[in-house]
């Protein structure tokens, strides 16, 4: 169930820069304010300031230089130290261009996705963020998504932060996720109900694929995709 706790100040003031980064509204090799201006903005000590600007530090998220401040990185410098499906890498070793759409993004708190509450073994009273993606390869959708995220683990996730953004390394950079992710892949061909969403034939291949993220013997990570056209042999294959 969602948290009642208030938000401690330095919290309140990472979560919001983290929100500037990610919407792009602090862009890659941006200074940030100074000290000085993030305390009187934030109203909050030139200490508290120093805690959050550590942690942005840690997640990856700004380097400092010396005598001169802290600037936003750049997001192809990261390592994220863990293994998974990366499309957007797939896509580009195709030699095509990718472009991710978040098509929905909702907090479900009625209960329901029974079937996805039984897979990663929750009960009804845990809040899931349902969150669907297609992504496209030179303006083709190649890669359809809907993945799962618990509330209690990924708290206050907000739109301009995933709207057109790559999931997996957000949430390994503001949430610190350390998860193993399995995959399972079924064949499968086009029909008729999905055919325009991909803008395909009848009877042409695609992949069914469930990926489940463990960590710490929990399902923090579910996700229903299906694959077609040759992205299906860079995924699969």
């Amino acid at each position: 169930m969602a948290s009642s706790k208030i938000v401690p100040l330095y919290q309140s003031m990472l979560n919001d820069l983290i929100r500037q980064i990610e919407s792009g509204e602090l862009v890659e090799n941006a200074k940030l304010p100074s000290e000085q201006k993030l305390g009187e903005k934030y109203d909050v000590s030139r200490i508290t300031v120093r805690r959050a600007l550590a942690e942005l530090e840690n997640k990856d998220y700004i380097y400092k230089k010396q005598g001169q401040g802290s600037f936003v990185k750049n997001k192809e410098d990261i390592d994220l130290g863990i293994h998974y499906l990366d499309v957007r890498k797939a896509i580009e070793n195709m030699n095509a261009v990718p472009e991710i759409r978040l098509e929905a993004f909702k907090l479900i708190v009625d209960g329901s996705e029974s079937d996805v509450r039984k897979v990663m073994e929750i009960n009804s009273d845990v809040y899931l963020y349902y969150l669907r993606y297609m992504v496209y390869a030179d303006h083709r959708p190649v890669f359809h998504e809907q993945v799962y995220l618990p509330f209690e683990r990924f708290p206050r996730i907000f739109n301009s932060e995933i709207v057109n953004n790559d999931l997996m390394p957000f949430l390994v950079k503001k949430y610190g996720l350390k998860a193993s992710f399995f995959s399972h892949t079924q064949p499968a061909l086009i029909t008729k109900s999905n055919r325009k969403e991909f803008d395909l034939n009848v009877g042409d291949p695609m992949i069914y694929m469930q990926t489940r993220g463990i960590e710490e013997k929990e399902i923090i990570y579910y996700r229903k995709a299906a694959v077609v056209g040759n992205l299906i042999m860079y995924i699969v294959g």
